[in-house]
């Protein structure tokens, strides 16, 4: 598919016009580069071309950690449908409860600082956005307040601290991994702890770093 990319038939604006069908017959095969002036202008690719070329999963390396943790996540909250329901309803569902509880795993495991730096990594780490539940790379983040103040919601919801205790303790996850994958165990241990201590719903108010602090 890359290869196919980087040697594409080139066509001018005027053998477009003449030869539109032969050259989108052309396009089903390998992307068609149309030039204007002399300069790239637009591209003809396939519907197959296109959805490879604009998901997300095509980028995921099989081994990263972070697809088994998807899977185990994915799992867990097929049985968490009524609490994600009641955290949207309480806090807004800008970006929905699921993909919250996989935004806050993600600070745990790489150590971010705040929601803020959560969101900043999500603009540019195609993988974060990936295992958040993001499909494409034309889809938009939410806007940064909005996104900080429900991750923090969730974030001080003890239900929610407990299921995310519950994925992020499963003995597959290493002590510490290749790169930058390492689960904050001091962090999952204090989330854990202040989750056990407050029963039932929600601290509300409170930011998941001062919750556990």
């Amino acid at each position: 598919m890359m290869m196919k990319w980087m040697s594409p038939m080139r066509v001018t604006m005027q053998e477009l016009d003449a030869k539109l069908s032969k050259i989108v017959e052309r396009a089903r095969e390998a992307p068609v580069a149309v030039n204007r002036y002399g300069s790239p202008w637009v591209w003809i690719v396939s519907h197959q071309a296109w959805v490879q070329a604009d998901n997300l999963r095509a980028l995921v390396p099989q081994s990263h950690p972070l697809v088994p943790l998807h899977d185990l996540v994915e799992d867990a909250l097929r049985y968490e449908r009524d609490l994600l329901a009641d955290l949207e309803r309480q806090h807004g569902s800008t970006i929905g409860a699921a993909t919250l509880f996989k935004c806050l795993m993600l600070q745990i495991i790489y150590s971010l600082e705040d929601g803020e730096k959560v969101h900043e990594s999500l603009a540019y780490n195609m993988l974060f956005r990936w295992f958040v539940g993001f499909e494409k790379f034309a889809d938009a983040l939410p806007e940064r307040a909005a996104f900080t103040r429900e991750l923090n919601a969730v974030g001080a919801d003890a239900r929610a601290v407990r299921v995310i205790t519950r994925c992020l303790s499963h003995t597959f996850l290493p002590e510490s991994g290749d790169g930058d994958f390492r689960v904050n165990r001091g962090l999952l241990h204090a989330l854990s702890t202040w989750a056990s201590a407050v029963p039932g719903a929600a601290a509300p108010g409170a930011r998941p770093h001062e919750a556990v602090g």
